[in-house]
């Protein structure tokens, strides 16, 4: 859904009895201070979420750190128990890396700076923000407000304080939550499932190949050097003071094939472009 006024809106879509638009900085708090009287020991283990902390597919926090309050109670982004993170950032804003906070140490946590955090309100729970803000077209919409440079672009606070969010009762929204839960779980598992008929797949030509060289017939096979039966050759070695002068073709490396996929970036770093191997 797009961002509009709350009278284009309601002009687009009717809402259920009882339903309303809201904005939504007016029923969650954007990017709330820390407790001025928060003070815990230098050495008390603290919840620290770190960007790749949060699993963009799943949209939760799969892989927290804990640190010591005094690595992180300066210099990054507070939070507390129960609030939404969205990351604000450029690909991961895109990517789904927003996340409800859970299972904080003592309830409040750190986390980088690339996150805004909205507090829910009495009036709305962290899974109606947090499955409302993850759509693909609230992402987008979000796109056309980024601020700052490219690669560096940011969504500022005044989208989310001004995004309009359909507002059901509490009931309501607890009861959407469960069932919309439900189905996650049932698509997470085939997902599973199915990766995990991909890898045993995966290993098939491996297991064949050990089953033919382990066999009672190849230990009886006769052996000998492999230059003994086929020619060993390297081709012809390229270097950047090498490269032609006319007719320049990209050419792969040994550092761009990486074990089951072709890394194409130059250099043969890891990046976003690479590719996998067709079977």
């Amino acid at each position: 859904m797009s961002v509009m006024d709350a009278k284009s809106l309601k002009g687009h879509r009717r809402l259920p009895e009882g339903w309303q638009w809201v904005r939504l900085g007016k029923v969650a708090e954007l990017n709330p201070r820390r407790p001025a009287n928060l003070d815990r020991a230098n050495d008390a283990p603290t919840t620290f979420v770190p960007m790749p902390a949060v699993d963009e597919v799943q949209g939760v926090i799969a892989r927290p750190e804990i640190r010591p309050f005094a690595e992180v109670k300066k210099g990054y982004t507070y939070f507390a128990e129960g609030d939404v993170l969205f990351a604000k950032i450029t690909p991961c804003m895109q990517n789904g890396k927003h996340a409800i906070a859970r299972g904080l140490v003592d309830g409040i946590g750190f986390g980088s700076t690339e996150f805004h955090i909205l507090r829910p309100g009495p009036a709305i729970t962290a899974e109606w923000i947090h499955r409302f803000v993850r759509q693909p077209s609230v992402l987008q919409a979000a796109t056309a407000h980024f601020t700052g440079a490219v690669g560096q672009q940011r969504v500022p606070d005044y989208f989310l304080d001004g995004l309009k969010i359909p507002l059901p009762p509490l009931a309501e929204q607890k009861r959407i939550a469960r069932i919309v839960q439900q189905q996650l779980a049932a698509v997470e598992r085939a997902r599973c499932a199915a990766e995990t008929r991909l890898v045993t797949a995966d290993s098939l030509p491996a297991a064949y190949l050990r089953q033919i060289f382990s066999s009672r017939e190849a230990a009886q096979w006769p052996r000998q050097p492999l230059g003994a039966v086929g020619e060993i050759v390297g081709g012809i070695q390229k270097t950047p003071e090498r490269k032609p002068v006319r007719h320049h073709r990209p050419y792969l490396t040994v550092r761009n094939v990486q074990r089951g996929w072709l890394d194409l970036s130059q250099g043969g770093l890891k990046t976003q472009t690479q590719s996998r191997l067709k079977k």
